[in-house]
Order: structure tokens, then sequence, then C-alpha cells
């Protein structure tokens, strides 16, 4: 079960095009990304749900500040999503853009 959720999140991930952030964020480019894992328990108890994360991309490209602004069900998904998010990485560029976000939608499927 944990597989097919992991494929189903996976796949929603690359469904969804990634939430936009501010007209200024977009113009940072991704260079690495990973999908958060979905948490066992959650998936053993059948819980779906997303997170959003609201972030920062420091200079060099990597992530800063990252936090849970909004989240059902809350504390559920949180760790996951800033654990992905901080292996995030990004281009550099000459200042840090701040006020990323991303939302993570976490579904079953079945």
């Amino acid at each position: 079960m944990k597989k097919t959720g992991t494929m189903i999140l996976a796949a929603a991930m690359s469904a969804m095009a990634f939430t936009a952030a501010p007209a200024l964020a977009q113009d940072r480019e991704r260079t690495s990304v990973e999908a958060p894992e979905y948490p066992r328990g959650a998936e053993r108890r059948g819980i779906e749900g997303y997170a959003v994360v609201e972030y920062t991309v420091a200079e060099d490209g990597s992530v800063a500040e990252a936090t849970v602004v909004e989240a059902e069900p809350e504390g559920v998904f949180d760790r996951a999503v800033i654990r992905a998010i901080e292996g995030w990485s990004y281009a550099p560029a000459a200042a840090a853009t701040a006020g990323m976000q991303q939302r993570f939608d976490f579904n079953l499927g079945g």
C-alpha cells in the first residue's frame, strides 16, 4: 500500500504543475525536486489531505525558512512536506526570493 500511495502522490505532483507563487518567484528555475513521502500512519488510517508550505529561496538556490501555512487535516503531513521541500534547490540568483509557496496533495486513490 505504501508504494501505491507514494506513486499516486508523485503522479498528483506531476499533474498539478506546482502551485504558482508570486510573479517574482516564478523566475527562479527549480533544479532539484523531491516528493514528500506519504506518512505511514496517515496511509494506514486512510487519511488524505494537503499541506501548503511557504519558504524562501536563498541566493545560492537552497530552501530556507520553510513553514506550513495551511493544512488539512492539521499536523498530519507537515513533517513530510517540510523534509521534502528542504531538499529542493533552485538556480542561484543575485538575491533571495521570499514568499514562495507550494501545495502538496496527498491522495491514496482508492
